[in-house]
């Protein structure tokens, strides 16, 4: 089954893809570089904490590489993963990302602790407030049923991105799918309710126009004066 959202709701959907966990989708070469000091950004591609950093350097024309992981690289096998000492593992000890890999080896881990770092360390135009989110997107996503709504639409279908690298090996869908099972989720219930949630979707997306701000070129934000 196809998913339709209305057409409002497929533009706030795109301006906010940061919740699904979208992959940032923009040019380094379309923006003139302020730095040259080298820059790996650790990550996985569904991952929104992962994309929250990508979009900031894009946004401030930071050269940074992309290094990918599989999902279920470093997990025990008694979690359905693999490799259980390699994958993210390597770098701070822990299965966890994103993780900023600085010029001189040192390492940052959590995305608010990396903008902060890069905050202090490279010019930019646009400052993001490292802090929590702003009240209004508190209030936004903690509406009643949001959070599963969401896991709904997206945990059943994400790991069909195969080309992705987080999905690249049938291990990393198993890991996956045992990691929320054994948390409850229904994976066929999900895909059963799909036409409910889409439309119980619809409702909180064109909610969300409300406390959207429209700021210098057209940059959507839910806080004055700053990209979030």
């Amino acid at each position: 089954m196809s998913i339709m959202f209305s057409r409002k709701a497929t533009i706030l959907l795109a301006a906010t893809s940061f919740v699904f966990g979208a992959t940032a989708k923009t040019a380094l070469s379309t923006f003139a570089r302020k730095s040259t000091k080298p820059i790996k950004l650790h990550m996985y591609d569904h991952c929104p904490y992962c994309i929250r950093i990508e979009i900031y350097l894009l946004l401030n024309s930071i050269p940074y590489t992309r290094v990918l992981y599989n999902y279920g690289a470093g997990a025990s096998e008694e979690k359905k993963g693999y490799d259980e000492n390699g994958g993210p593992k390597v770098l701070m000890g822990k299965k966890v990302l994103p993780v900023m890999e600085l010029g001189d080896g040192g390492m940052v881990g959590e995305s608010l602790e990396i903008i902060n770092h890069l905050q202090h360390h490279f010019p930019q135009t646009f400052v993001v407030g490292c802090s929590a989110s702003p009240s209004t997107l508190k209030s936004w996503k903690s509406e009643n049923g949001f959070s599963a709504c969401k896991s709904a639409l997206v945990r059943p279908r994400i790991t069909n991105l195969t080309h992705l690298k987080d999905w690249s090996d049938p291990r990393d869908v198993l890991y996956a799918r045992n990691k929320y099972i054994n948390m409850g989720f229904d994976y066929e219930g999900s895909l059963r309710d799909t036409e409910e949630r889409v439309k119980e979707m619809n409702g909180y997306l064109e909610r969300l126009e409300d406390i959207l701000i429209e700021g210098e070129g057209g940059i959507l934000s839910v806080q004055t004066g700053g990209f979030s």
